[in-house]
């Protein structure tokens, strides 16, 4: 099986308990509790897991609510005795209110977490179908394809495809003589879905489903998008051609190899998300050199744990269970919303190349040790992230809560997924905010390892000379969606999907000033956290041998000062044509509003009926390159 591969990494040394060894102090944080506000004097503290409660002053659920993550009372004691002034550094009253508190049964408990985690949980996954998207790239194409048969053992995939999104006939044609070449010598055939073959899946769909068809239309009619950037209509397709298997997703400018990452850390990481890190190369020629290949292709990395419970995952990961130190630092509400089994229901992987940033900012979210290797990189700052000749990936296995983007996809198309937006930068994050909304104790894997992500054009519109502060996009809808999660409701996945339908129906009726003061307040929301990032990375920057570091910091700081003053308008979005009003805007949001709710009202249809369809695509030959 496909999944049988190792990917075990070490968790450190001997940890067995000698006779003498005292036991190392429980790790607490303050979460998941209600907050009921009874006079200015007193706050009422209930939680939720076990219902004990607390009346409290409300300046010490305050310092409480900054001691949110796992770590010992003493380590949280220090914080609040240094940045509470009420406390005047009295460090030893913090520690007994806090033991206090725990002894209630108020605080969270890490090993809480760790027994329930380490539960024992199987399930064994269906089989694998891995697709190439690609849009106008025959080169990259025919690359990717000899990749493939160098280093992948293909026979391990139920299926392989083509999923071809180019405009140019002429391309279409190479990649369809490319696919044909590689279905010579491949192990399995691989499917060509050209133009022709996804009008017959859509005509098949609209047959099997009329009431539908705006629906339809709206994910996957290629005429419906002229002119506009389809990024997310060909991963739809892919979804529609594997319900009931697990796929796994390529961009055609990647490479089948698996890299290892250059900087490692032990253990096993869970975190809410990012947590990505980065070394920098001068030119293509020495990042190739230094890479280092794994002894797995990525199509088999992908589906090692991809579809498991999580408590299978970890072990396949960390080769044992975790234990208390793996969590200290972690979000306590984030880690107490999983579960032994957490289904994984995406994985990701690191690039090695391109980072595959939308822009040339990306830098900005970094933590220290790769910060300090960008402003020591020889070839200077800004040609080290202009070059785009990098690492970006995990340092060790991650468990995260939200996905984001992967030169290199796994997804669990077993679940109930919902579809991408078809258009527009951004749909990576629109997704993994509605798997975390459809499925509240799902789980993501991020790999430690990369894939060559090597495109064949110039990237030099992503300079750092572009506004760090964004005018929002896709991005803000997604944001919405994860503020609003109640993990507390127990309806299915089908139900959500229907409430996440109905969210972007209400929304396309509001009022030309309501949608404004939503755009504005999420994306002031947006710029006020890159704000407080931005300050997080010039004070820990004083130190650094770096003006034009802490230059660019300073700029960015000025930018999301501005623009918090001086509000945006939708009109100064990416790709709005000048002269456009924001009447105009608005209106286009309601249309495409309405159309992504026709098509979540019917995804659930798409998914069963699409089975049939492509099982008669298949028997028909239509996709036969």
């Amino acid at each position: 099986m496909a999944d049988d591969i190792s990917l075990s990494y070490s968790l450190g040394g001997d940890t067995q308990p000698t006779a003498q060894a005292e036991a190392p102090a429980e790790l607490v944080a303050f979460a998941d509790c209600e907050l009921i506000g009874i006079n200015p004097q007193m706050m009422l503290v209930i939680n939720r897991q076990n219902g004990n409660q607390q009346m409290l002053a409300p300046q010490v659920v305050e310092g409480l609510t900054s001691c949110t993550t796992f770590r010992t009372i003493a380590e949280h004691a220090k914080h609040l005795a240094t940045t509470r002034p009420e406390l005047k550094g009295q460090e030893a009253m913090a520690r007994q209110a806090l033991e206090q508190l725990d002894a209630a049964g108020i605080l969270l408990r890490a090993s809480t977490i760790r027994e329930r985690l380490n539960e024992p949980a199987e399930r064994t996954p269906p089989p694998t179908r891995a697709f190439i998207i690609t849009c106008d790239r025959p080169e990259a194409v025919k690359r990717l394809l000899d990749s493939m048969l160098r280093a992948a053992n293909l026979t391990r995939q139920d299926a392989l495809f083509l999923v071809d999104d180019s405009r140019d006939p002429a391309n279409r044609e190479a990649n369809r003589e490319a696919v044909a070449t590689f279905n010579l010598t491949s192990a399995r055939d691989m499917y060509y879905l050209g133009a022709e073959a996804q009008a017959s899946l859509m005509q098949g769909l609209i047959d099997a489903l009329p009431k539908h068809e705006s629906g339809i239309r709206f994910l996957i009619d290629a005429e419906r998008w002229t002119g506009r950037k389809t990024y997310g209509r060909a991963r739809s397709l892919c979804l529609l051609m594997s319900v009931g298997y697990r796929a796994i997703v390529m961009d055609d400018d990647t490479l089948c190899q698996a890299v290892l990452p250059p900087v490692t850390d032990e253990g096993i990481g869970i975190s809410g998300g990012g947590g990505r890190k980065a070394a920098f190369y001068p030119d293509r020629e020495t990042l190739m050199r230094s890479a280092r290949p794994a002894e797995f292709d990525p199509l088999t990395g992908h589906a090692s744990v991809l579809g498991r419970p999580l408590s299978q995952a970890i072990s396949t990961l960390a080769g044992a269970a975790i234990d208390n130190e793996t969590l200290r630092g972690c979000n306590a509400a984030m880690t107490n919303v999983l579960r032994a089994d957490s289904p994984i229901l995406v994985t990701q992987c690191g690039a090695w190349g391109d980072p595959g940033t939308g822009s040339a900012h990306w830098a900005l979210s970094l933590d220290e040790d790769s910060v300090d290797r960008l402003v020591t990189a020889p070839q200077g700052m800004a040609a080290a992230l202009e070059n785009r000749v990098s690492w970006l990936g995990a340092s060790r296995p991650q468990i995260t809560k939200m996905a984001s983007m992967s030169q290199v996809t796994g997804l669990d198309n077993s679940a109930l997924l919902p579809p991408y937006f078809p258009v527009f930068r951004g749909e990576d994050q629109l997704f993994g905010a509605m798997v975390e909304a459809m499925f509240h104790h799902g789980a993501v894997v991020d790999f430690p390892w990369a894939v060559p992500h090597l495109p064949l054009e110039e990237r030099r519109d992503r300079g750092l000379r572009e506004p760090i502060a964004g005018a929002g996009g896709i991005s803000l809808f997604a944001r919405y969606l994860t503020e609003h999660i109640d993990y507390k409701d127990a309806t299915d996945p089908a139900q959500r999907l229907r409430h996440l339908a109905q969210d972007a129906r209400r929304m396309a009726n509001r009022s030309d000033d309501d949608l404004l003061l939503d755009y504005r307040t999420e994306l002031a929301r947006g710029h006020s956290d890159q704000l407080r990032m931005l300050n997080q990375q010039l004070q820990r920057s004083r130190d650094l041998p770096s003006g034009n570091w802490q230059g660019y910091l300073q700029r960015g700081m000025e930018e999301m000062q501005q623009v918090l003053v001086n509000p945006r308008s939708p009109t100064q979005l990416k790709g709005v044509p000048e002269g456009t009003s924001e009447a105009e805007v608005l209106e286009e949001f309601r249309e495409l509003a309405r159309g992504w709710a026709d098509a979540l009202d019917g995804w659930v249809d798409l998914r069963e009926a699409s089975v049939d369809v492509v099982r008669g695509l298949v028997g028909d030959g239509a996709m036969a390159a």
